[in-house]
């Protein structure tokens, strides 16, 4: 598709919300989200596995923020405003049968499951995507037993679309639901879930002076660099004669 991953990842790093700010994706990420998955609830609804080692979620961050380097998703980690705690991952990837439509992902670590953290990350990211990008729709997906993932998709917003079969990594198909979100739907019900950090206006370096001509020197002063200057010619000559017969003049080596 024809979208700018990277432009909204740059855009996305400056929309905050009144709990959590937003950063580039980074393969430190992992650590937290291994941690994350140690909780076998984590991986109940995912289309990949509980994750046996850090390495296996090095591996899989390392994919993502590659991706994200190469601007073929935006990969976006919530953080605590207060603290810098990791909260969640959020990203945004092509649709892979809905031309023009960017899906919706996110993981969230589980000591941030309560206290409406992902709602309130959820809308700062549905809004500040519509708002700073040309995106004209978004969806998400989740299983139908997984009842708080699609509550919380109704409440950014997004309406059940489709059913959908989804391969998972192990194998098998797993059935979600699709929930999606227009722009022109997201502008009817427009309130602002986010504000941004303004763009530093640098100032315009300023020109260098143009440097003050030097005094004239007095004229017994002019006479003796003259002098000087004489004795430097000389000097010279002598170190190109010395040098055409092998020698080279002060280092006390024999020229080969």
């Amino acid at each position: 598709m024809n979208f700018d991953f990277h432009q909204l990842a740059l855009e996305l790093e400056r929309a905050h919300s009144r709990r959590i700010a937003l950063r580039p994706v980074a393969l430190s990420d992992a650590w937290p989200l291994y941690h994350a998955s140690r909780n076998p609830l984590f991986n109940q609804h995912l289309l990949w596995s509980q994750p046996e080692a850090e390495r296996d979620v090095l591996d899989r961050m390392s994919v993502i923020v590659e991706a994200a380097r190469k601007g073929r998703l935006a990969g976006i980690s919530a953080v605590v405003k207060e603290t810098g705690d990791w909260i969640s991952l959020f990203r945004f990837l092509p649709h892979a049968t809905r031309p023009g439509a960017v899906e919706m992902g996110i993981w969230t670590h589980d000591r941030f499951w309560h206290g409406r953290y992902s709602l309130e990350l959820g809308r700062l990211c549905v809004s500040a995507a519509f708002a700073l990008s040309n995106v004209d729709m978004l969806i998400g997906a989740a299983s139908p037993e997984n009842k708080p993932s699609c509550q919380l998709m109704r409440l950014c917003g997004l309406h059940p679309l489709d059913l959908v079969l989804r391969d998972h990594e192990a194998g098998h198909k797993v059935l979600l639901e699709e929930f999606g979100i227009t722009r022109a739907e997201w502008q009817a019900r427009h309130r602002s879930a986010f504000d941004t950090v303004p763009q530093r206006a640098w100032p315009a370096p300023a020109s260098a002076p143009a440097a003050a001509a030097a005094p004239m020197a007095p004229p017994q002063e002019m006479a003796a660099a003259a002098v000087s200057a004489a004795a430097a010619t000389s000097a010279l000559a002598t170190l190109s004669a010395a040098n055409a017969q092998g020698l080279t003049l002060g280092t006390g080596e024999m020229a080969q």
